[in-house]
């Protein structure tokens, strides 16, 4: 995702670099499945032939990262994997992760071997990316294991595997305890207890409603989905102003209004753009409940020290009905664009090691602050999650939902975040509002 999803706090946790190597590392012991995920095919067929391959990451997830950890792990994983493949010398590339760039060269014939991709945004290269299949079998990985989302972008029309997702994010409602000893589940509850908890004087329900990505992907998609609203077509162009689906985009904008009308949701929800922006508020200790993402909970801890926090549960973003609940969850994966089964071998091999297998994707999302899309590695040892870990995971597998791989999303996601942002300061209803979005997405 953008940076609703690069803005994550990281864990508190230590993965030292003899840990990395004993990860990386090959052993002569007989191999267990994390151990025949360590060792891919182009650690397996011993070869003396020279092979160069090129990968290119999203420079947070690289070793141009600002995170001193990052850095650290990535460069030990790759002095370890150039020590047990001194025939293969790699080049390292960073990009800002921006889908029409990487469009622009896989389209020219240009792509990197292997790259980061938008997990969401993945059919989208189905036709330049190489299939896996053969890859992913030998080195033990089950479609199964991962999330039901992940596993939707990761396959094609075909039913072949294209792309590897290897972190993702959730989004929940975060709540007081003290305040809020059952959270809401419908939006009727959430005016009555919202009601008294402004008459008591706390923000009842903060939310990113600013003009930013946040204000689609953690408020408006999940209630409107949870509908059964269609956003886009089969064609990928915008649905969601005709129809049923305006209905139940009407009825989104109305529950906004309602809530910054009675003050539940106070309106300079309207200016905060993204999940994080609401931690200052938070400090305050006046928010009774607030709309935010997974990637928070460290930097709430840091910030309100353990105590303070402990006050705070989650659950799932509550819905018009109570029922469906919908979390819209994101995060990158891999893709492999070379033809060339050297390099195809030889880079798989490397991303399993650093990222995509048992260990590299314990330690890499441990270490980032992410999610694991894999369900097995939540039970891994090298894994260290935090006290809502196992309620993130259930909200995922049992509602999470990538956004639709459209080319208009970008614009359709914009205008969203306008119209909600408009109903939450009061600058336009609903119906307007509406109106608006579905007249920019339609003109000729």
């Amino acid at each position: 995702m953008k940076k609703s999803k690069l803005v994550m706090g990281t864990l508190i946790t230590t993965v030292g670099l003899s840990a990395v190597l004993s990860g990386c590392g090959s052993s002569s012991a007989p191999k267990t499945t994390e151990q025949a995920q360590a060792t891919t095919p182009a650690a397996t067929e011993s070869t003396n032939k020279k092979v160069s391959f090129q990968w290119m990451a999203h420079t947070a997830y690289s070793a141009k990262s600002s995170d001193p950890k990052r850095v650290e792990y990535i460069n030990a994983s790759l002095e370890s994997y150039k020590k047990e493949h001194p025939n293969v010398e790699i080049d390292s590339r960073d990009y800002d992760g921006k889908v029409s760039n990487l469009m622009i060269l896989a389209s020219g014939d240009r792509a990197p071997d292997a790259a980061m991709i938008d997990a969401y945004m993945l059919p989208k290269f189905y036709k330049y990316l190489q299939p896996l299949d053969s890859y992913f079998e030998k080195a033990g990985l089950k479609i199964d294991d991962f999330f039901p989302f992940a596993q939707n972008v990761m396959k094609g029309p075909d039913g072949k595997i294209y792309g590897i997702q290897f972190t993702t994010d959730t989004r929940v409602l975060y709540y007081r305890k003290d305040l809020v000893p059952t959270p809401p589940k419908t939006w009727d509850e959430v005016i009555q207890v919202g009601t008294k908890l402004k008459a008591a004087g706390y923000d009842a329900l903060l939310m990113p409603a600013g003009r930013a990505e946040a204000a689609s992907v953690s408020v408006v998609l999940p209630m409107f989905l949870s509908q059964g609203g269609e956003l886009v077509d089969k064609e990928g162009k915008a649905a969601f102003g005709e129809g049923a689906n305006r209905e139940k985009m009407l009825n989104v904008f109305n529950f906004l209004k309602k809530v910054s009308d009675t003050g539940v949701t106070p309106k300079r929800s309207a200016n905060i753009k993204n999940e994080a922006d609401q931690n200052g508020d938070i400090a305050t200790d006046k928010v009774a409940m607030f709309i935010g993402g997974n990637w928070q909970v460290q930097q709430l801890k840091d910030t309100l020290g353990a105590e303070r926090f402990a006050k705070f549960a989650v659950a799932s973003v509550p819905t018009m009905s109570g029922e469906n609940a919908v979390a819209m969850s994101g995060g990158w994966a891999w893709g492999i664009f070379t033809k060339d089964p050297d390099k195809q071998k030889a880079a798989f091999d490397f991303l399993m090691q650093t990222y995509m297998g048992d260990k590299g994707m314990a330690n890499w999302t441990t270490i980032g602050g992410y999610l694991p899309p894999r369900k097995s590695i939540y039970d891994h040892a090298d894994f260290k999650g935090n006290e809502f870990t196992k309620t993130f995971r259930e909200i995922m597998e049992k509602t999470g939902k990538a956004r639709p791989a459209s080319d208009d999303y970008a614009t359709i996601s914009e205008q969203l975040q306008i119209a909600a942002s408009s109903v939450v300061s009061g600058s336009l209803t609903p119906e307007d509002a509406l109106n608006n979005a579905w007249k920019v997405l339609t003109q000729k």
